[in-house]
């Protein structure tokens, strides 16, 4: 795994009630060949608004993905904060991003989830926190890194076949966490953040005819690892007082998961 500052903590089973206010949890979950009873059995977890929205999906492979990332969820405040998996009560906040009900007067941890074909993650958080898991294999849209910064663009530009793939998937998926961590998501600029990769640095460019000044770079920390064969996965998290953050991190298995 890659990372700005801070530490890899390996996972451990006493590591989940002990994560202190200042660490990031993150746990990942391979769902490439789920069975139906592991599907069902999730589901239960879940609200009824979820239950409803999951019925939705008309793939069945996204609706898996979206019932594994939101009991995965369930499951980590359960295993963090105590509490059954099926009691968890979220609102929204300014950008749509989702939050523990206050109703629940608990350590007000944040968190975020993302899912991708044939993986899910969550990461939970003292501060704003966002994660992004992404599938390398796939098409690489132009428009896509036509919007990245300009010095990133010209990185793209001077790399071929698979280090070009490499290299725009590394700049998607931190820039994907960051913007879900600020609750901005793909409404937000794909420009800023800039990054420069081995070694990994960041750089916030001013918002043309915008008063605040950018973010201070010192501020954010990020991290990067490979989950699984044909899977990427970023991280972006806040840090209080630009004190480096210890992420505590690793894979479930699907049979311990609720």
């Amino acid at each position: 795994m890659r990372r700005t500052a801070g530490h890899i903590v390996k996972d451990s089973p006493a590591s989940a009630a002990s994560l202190a206010p200042e660490n990031v949890r993150l746990r990942w979950l391979r769902i490439e060949d789920l069975e139906t009873q592991s599907v069902e059995r999730w589901t239960g977890l879940l609200s009824a608004s979820e239950q409803t929205r999951a019925a939705h999906f008309r793939n069945c492979a996204d609706r898996a993905a979206y019932i594994a990332a939101h009991a995965l969820l369930r499951h980590m405040l359960s295993e963090m904060l105590g509490g059954d998996p099926r009691g968890w009560a979220f609102e929204t906040g300014p950008f749509g991003k989702p939050a523990l009900a206050a109703v629940h007067r608990r350590p007000r941890r944040q968190f975020n989830i993302s899912h991708t074909c044939g993986l899910v993650a969550c990461a939970i958080a003292g501060g704003p926190v966002g994660v992004d898991v992404e599938a390398s294999d796939g098409d690489v849209p132009s428009a896509v890194a036509a919007r990245f910064a300009p010095d990133e663009r010209a990185m793209l530009a001077k790399a071929a076949d698979a280090e070009y793939r490499t290299m725009f998937f590394r700049l998607w998926t931190l820039k994907e966490a960051y913007l879900k961590a600020t609750g901005e998501g793909l409404s937000g600029r794909l420009d800023s953040p800039a990054f420069q990769l081995d070694p990994l640095r960041v750089t916030f460019l001013p918002r043309e005819g915008a008063p605040a000044a950018p973010d201070n770079p010192a501020a954010w920390q990020f991290f990067e690892c490979l989950p699984g064969d044909g899977h990427r996965l970023a991280l972006a998290a806040l840090r209080r007082d630009q004190a480096p953050l210890d992420v505590v991190a690793g894979a479930i298995d699907p049979a311990d998961l609720g």
